[in-house]
C-alpha cells in the first residue's frame, strides 16, 4: 500500500522565452495548487514534457517540486525512459532527494512482450528504494492488459497503478482483480467522480494542476457523499478537458494555466510554426472565457 491518496496534479513545466525551465514560475504554480487543497504532487509525467527533457532537467524538476512541497505533501515522480539505466538513475535521485514514490510507464520504442515487461518491472522494483506505481497510458506507451496488471500487482514493491486508458470498464475490472491494498489512481479527469465512487484512491491529472480547487472539491464532495455536487463540478470541467485535448498535448492545458495567470512564455518545448503560434493566440482568448464560464457554473472563485 502506498502513501498517496486524493487529488494530485500532473504538473506541467513552464518555460521562459529562451525555452529554459522557468523555475520561479514552477514553484509558484506548485504552491498555488497546494493552497487550493491538493493532496500531493506528481512531477515528470507526460504533462510535464518528461520524455522531451534530459535527465538533468528531470532531476531539476524533482528538486523544485521538493522545494515547493516543503515536506508537507508526498511527491511521486515519473521515471519512464527507453533506457533502463536512465530509469534507474532517476529512481535513485528521487530517493536521494527525499521523494516518496515512483511512477513507471512501460518502455515505448522497442516492443516488448508481456513476459519481458513483467521481468523488466520485477527487476526494477526489486532494486529501487521507493514504492513503485505502474502507469497504463496507451496514448504514449504499450497498453497493459487486465491479466498483466493483476500479475504485476502481486509484486512486493509495486504498490499501485495510474490508469490513463480512459476505459471505465477496464478500471472497474482492475479494482476487482488487484489486492485490496493496491492503490488505483485514475489518469483521465473526465471520470474522476465515477472512479472514486467505484473505489479508486484518487487522481493524477493535468486538469488537477489547472483547476486544483475544483478537482479537490470533487474528492471532498465524494467523501462527504455529496454526489450531486461532485457531478456538477465534473460536468463543468468537461469543456476545459476537451479544450486541453484539442491540440498537441499538453499545449491546451498550458494555455488554460496561462489563462489563470501563470507565465507560460512558451506553451511547448518544441519549435512551433508562425501559423501555430497565431492559432494559440486565438485559443488563449477561448481559454480565458472557459475559466469564466466554469467559475460561474460551479460557484467557486477562480
Amino acid at each position: 500500500m502506498g502513501i498517496l491518496k486524493g487529488t494530485l496534479p500532473a504538473l506541467l513545466t513552464p518555460y521562459d522565452m529562451s525555452g529554459n525551465i522557468n523555475e520561479n514560475e514552477f514553484i509558484k504554480y506548485c504552491e498555488f495548487g497546494i493552497s487550493k487543497g491538493l493532496n500531493g504532487l506528481f512531477c515528470n509525467g507526460s504533462a510535464g514534457d518528461s520524455q522531451a527533457l534530459g535527465i538533468e532537467e528531470q532531476i531539476k524538476i524533482m528538486k523544485l517540486t521538493k522545494e515547493a512541497a516543503k515536506n508537507n505533501l508526498p511527491i511521486i515522480t515519473g521515471i519512464a525512459s527507453t533506457v533502463y539505466q536512465n530509469t534507474f538513475t532517476l529512481a535513485q535521485k528521487a530517493y536521494e532527494l527525499g521523494l516518496d514514490a515512483l511512477l513507471l510507464a512501460m518502455p515505448y520504442y522497442y516492443k516488448l512482450s508481456e513476459d519481458a515487461l513483467f521481468e523488466y518491472i520485477k527487476d526494477l522494483s526489486s532494486k529501487v528504494k521507493l514504492p513503485l506505481y505502474i502507469y497504463n497510458i496507451p496514448l504514449f506507451a504499450p497498453a497493459l492488459s487486465l491479466k498483466f496488471i493483476e500479475r504485476v500487482s502481486k509484486l512486493d514493491n509495486v504498490v499501485g497503478i495510474k490508469d490513463s486508458s480512459g476505459d471505465a470498464l477496464l478500471l472497474n475490472h482492475i479494482l476487482d482483480v488487484v489486492p485490496g491494498d493496491f492503490d488505483v489512481f485514475v489518469g483521465r479527469e473526465e471520470f474522476y467522480a465515477g472512479a472514486l465512487l467505484i473505489g479508486a484512491k484518487g487522481s493524477m491529472t493535468s486538469i488537477g494542476g489547472v483547476f486544483p480547487e475544483l478537482m479537490s472539491e470533487i474528492y471532498k464532495s465524494i467523501n462527504e457523499k455529496n454526489i450531486d455536487r461532485a457531478l456538477l463540478i465534473q460536468k463543468s470541467l468537461l469543456k476545459a478537458i476537451r479544450f486541453g485535448m484539442s491540440m498537441a498535448f499538453p499545449m491546451g492545458f498550458a494555455l488554460l494555466l496561462k489563462a489563470r495567470g501563470f507565465e507560460f512564455a512558451n506553451t511547448s518545448i518544441h519549435p512551433l510554426s508562425h501559423a501555430t503560434k497565431e492559432e494559440l493566440n486565438t485559443c488563449f482568448n477561448e481559454a480565458k472565457e472557459l475559466v469564466k464560464t466554469i467559475e460561474k457554473e460551479t460557484g467557486i472563485k477562480l
